[in-house]
């Protein structure tokens, strides 16, 4: 059995770059015409557009015809030393979580939202967040952010 004598490592290989060539020289073209087409200020796609008679009549479905309901949202401000106010006027804790059950009844779309003002202590916002959240479920939500508009 005879082995095929290696070249002598000085010989560079033989590369054949005639197919690459003629890659690159295809992806050239489309580029170049793509660009040309492109760039043509005075040539303009004409769009045919459905005349009335070739129309169909579509009613829209009435969840898009009946605009959503506005949610009503009660701002419960927690102040620096754990006073409460409800849209702007103070209350006592006892007395909004009396009150919150009808307020919430009245409509499902009312929401209350807790934002907390200044410096309070992080166990008196969660012990509020959760006495709210014990009778409002997840109609209740914690306002984070100084946005005095929410």
């Amino acid at each position: 059995m005879r082995f095929k004598q290696q070249q002598s490592r000085n010989e560079l290989p033989d590369l054949e770059i005639t197919p690459m060539l003629n890659v690159m020289l295809v992806v050239l073209a489309f580029f170049v015409a793509v660009a040309a087409n492109l760039t043509e200020e005075e040539q303009h796609l004409m769009v045919r557009l459905p005349q009335d008679s070739q129309m169909l009549a579509i009613d829209p479905p009435e969840a898009i015809a009946t605009p959503p309901a506005e949610r009503e949202v009660l701002q419960v401000v927690l102040e620096e030393g754990g006073q409460l106010s409800a849209n702007d006027r103070p209350i006592e804790k006892v007395q909004l979580l009396e009150q919150l059950p009808g307020y919430l009844q009245q409509s499902p779309h009312r929401q209350v939202h807790l934002r907390v003002s200044g410096d309070v202590p992080y166990e008196s916002v969660i012990e509020t967040l959760s006495a709210l959240k014990g009778i409002g479920g997840d109609r209740v939500s914690l306002v984070i952010g100084s946005s005095q508009s929410r």
